[in-house]
């Protein structure tokens, strides 16, 4: 079962992408972030974020994951990982 584990933007390694938890309009919103084999990161964020887009965003980033492997979550200034969700590990 994969795990979930925060890392910063400097950590995620390269080809590699991260769910992203920020804040929009007071509200905790997902999107990704990915770091390119170029060493960039790309922030890919919907163009009208919402919350429910949060589950969503988990589910599709979990469905292209290898089963044992681990989902790198990255967390802005005032987003937040809500308490129901399962244990967050750091690195």
């Amino acid at each position: 079962m994969p795990g979930y584990l925060r890392v910063t933007p400097e950590e995620l390694p390269a080809g590699h992408k991260a769910l992203l938890l920020f804040v929009h309009e007071g509200e905790l919103c997902a999107g990704v972030l990915r770091r390119r084999h170029d060493g960039a990161l790309e922030r890919i964020v919907p163009d009208d974020p919402v919350p429910s887009d949060l589950i969503l965003g988990i589910c599709r980033m979990m469905s292209s994951m290898p089963a044992e492997g681990d989902l790198y979550v990255v967390i802005e200034p005032l987003a937040y990982w809500p308490e129901p969700f399962p244990l967050l590990r750091t690195l």
